[in-house]
C-alpha cells in the first residue's frame, strides 16, 4: 500500500485527477493491477491508495462484486456535508498503448462497482508503459 500525504490538495479539476494518478501509479510496471483510491465528498484523497494485484486480464464477476460490496461498507465514511464519496481507479497492465475491449470491460466494471455501492466515480485510468490516461 501507498500513503498519500494527509495534506494533499483536493482533487477539484480533470488535471488534479490525472496529476494524482500519474503521481502514486505512473507508467505500468507489472501486469494486471487495480489501484482503489478513495476520495471524500469534499474530493479529498484517503491516505491508502489500494493495490489489488493479480486481477485477471478481464474483470470476474465474483471479483468485481467482491469490491462493490466491501465499497458498501466504506462509503459511509467518504459522505460530507458536500456529498457522498467517490472512487478514483487505475487499472495497471502491460502492453499495448490503446485501449482495448478488455479496458473498457474494465472500466465499466469498476464504475459499477463504485456505483452499486452508492459512490460516485472520479474517475477510472489506465496506466500502461507509456503512462496514464482516462478511459472513464
Amino acid at each position: 500500500m501507498t500513503r498519500t500525504p494527509e495534506n494533499a490538495p483536493p482533487l477539484l479539476t480533470d488535471d488534479d485527477v490525472h496529476d494524482r494518478v500519474a503521481a502514486l501509479v505512473g507508467p505500468a510496471t507489472q501486469d494486471g493491477c487495480v489501484w482503489l483510491m478513495l476520495v471524500d465528498g469534499d474530493r479529498r484523497q484517503a491516505p491508502l491508495v489500494i493495490p489489488l494485484a493479480d486481477s485477471p486480464r478481464r474483470p470476474e464477476t465474483h471479483l468485481v462484486d467482491g469490491l462493490r460490496d466491501m465499497l458498501a461498507h466504506l462509503s459511509h465514511q467518504l459522505a460530507t456535508d458536500a456529498g457522498p464519496g467517490a472512487c478514483l481507479f487505475t487499472f495497471e497492465r502491460l502492453g499495448p498503448t490503446a485501449t482495448g475491449p478488455d479496458d473498457e470491460e474494465w472500466a465499466r466494471a469498476l464504475h459499477g462497482a463504485a456505483t452499486g455501492a452508492g459512490l460516485g466515480t472520479v474517475g477510472v485510468f489506465l496506466s500502461t508503459p507509456a503512462g496514464v490516461r482516462r478511459v472513464r
